[in-house]
């Protein structure tokens, strides 16, 4: 199963049910497909970066969706976003690998966290037990020097 995310920017000066009926319209393309709808991002309007087709602002949407076999569905969805009045710019990236990869950064987190803790509660004890008194030299800090402190 792929996982692709799909950003579309309408023009500013769409009425708001327009807007929907822009945004349903890709969702059924998607449906007919045979995607599954993930999740649906609405920005509103927003400030461009840059001028596009002579507007300063857009309406934002951004869609998640996992389809199976993707090839042809990808090329129809852009075909009819490229051709459709209401869109001034459109953008696909898939991104089912990168959600791969940060869930397996994210379980080698987990599995050193307790080691981390036990490092740091060690270090917390041997300080607790040593003594302080006023005139005695403190242990260096890790690091080197801090330049302007």
């Amino acid at each position: 199963m792929r996982v692709y995310e799909l950003g579309f920017i309408l023009k500013p000066d769409l009425p708001e049910k327009d807007a929907s009926a822009a945004v349903e319209a890709v969702r059924q393309t998607l449906a007919e497909g045979g995607a599954t709808v993930d999740k649906v991002d609405d920005w509103g309007k927003r400030k461009l970066a840059y001028r596009v087709q002579g507007f300063w602002n857009g309406h934002y949407v951004f869609l998640r969706y996992s389809v199976a076999d993707s090839s042809a569905l990808n090329r129809e969805l852009e075909r009819r976003l490229r051709v459709a009045d209401n869109v001034i710019k459109y953008m696909t990236i898939r991104i089912d690998e990168d959600l791969k990869r940060l869930k397996k950064a994210r379980a080698r987190r987990e599995k050193r966290a307790p080691k981390l803790a036990a490092r740091e509660a060690a270090r917390a004890a041997e300080l607790a037990q040593r003594p302080s008194a006023p005139g005695a030299p403190q242990p260096e800090r890790r690091g080197g020097p801090r330049f302007g402190r």
